[in-house]
């Protein structure tokens, strides 16, 4: 199941910070993916630590959301979520589009998944049941996040980049590792069977049924994106 922490992310919290903490280097102009890019990579770790005056909450170890959904026959819960290992993505490029205000955020990482689950019914070809903790590690997941902006003007005129919605896709590349407690009630023979058919099918798996964890991470980091972004006016954080 891939994180993700799309956004886990997906940051706009760009050149503020950067230039917050570098006060000698220059402000990016946002169409200028060469400078945008290493401006993202210094940004990452300080917003996801959480930037409180800008409405920023911290995201990483983040407190996901409940989850919940059925899908392709596996009814599938998480509570008391956390992500762990956004602050040390590493972003691979940044693209503004001006003239179709979009933002196109790409980056990977590694990273953990904790939380208590309740599972029931059936992962590809076999039946599973269970209630109990969850562990899933995460090695080299690729984000890729867009971002659709509109712009408005505060009371003092200046110009603000409104995020407005935002889409996403993930590849969990080079594996996925499950560890779940109380697998059909305990029994040891049927768990054991469960979790290696789950690691030795863990992309395919990752795959179709990740989808709604990435989301979780996603929706949580965009909306404290577009918190920052309403609080911070575009020439704050760039040339435009």
């Amino acid at each position: 199941m891939g994180v993700i922490f799309k956004f886990v992310v997906s940051l706009m919290a760009v050149n503020y910070v950067y230039c917050a903490e570098l006060p000698d280097v220059g402000k990016c102009k946002l169409e200028d993916s060469a400078c945008m890019t290493p401006a993202f990579q210094k940004a990452f770790p300080l917003f996801m630590s959480g930037l409180p005056k800008q409405g920023v909450e911290e995201l990483d170890v983040m407190n996901m959301e409940d989850i919940a959904f059925d899908l392709s026959g596996l009814q599938f819960s998480l509570k008391e979520g956390k992500l762990k290992g956004l602050k040390a993505a590493t972003v691979d490029n940044v693209k503004w589009n001006l003239q179709k205000k979009t933002l196109s955020v790409s980056f990977h990482l590694d990273a953990s998944i904790k939380g208590h689950y309740v599972a029931s019914g059936r992962i590809l070809i076999l039946p599973i049941t269970g209630d109990g903790q969850m562990k899933l590690k995460l090695k080299n997941i690729l984000i890729k996040l867009v971002m659709h902006y509109e712009v408005e003007k505060d009371a003092e005129g200046k110009d603000h980049m409104i995020p407005t919605k935002y889409s996403f896709d993930f590849d969990v590349r080079d594996n996925a590792h499950f560890g779940l407690t109380n697998l059909f009630n305990g029994n040891k023979e049927l768990s054991d069977t469960m979790l290696k058919f789950l690691n030795e099918n863990w992309k395919q798996i990752s795959t179709e049924f990740g989808r709604p964890i990435v989301d979780s991470a996603s929706k949580k980091i965009y909306k404290n994106v577009k918190s920052f972004m309403k609080s911070v006016a575009i020439n704050d954080i760039a040339q435009y």
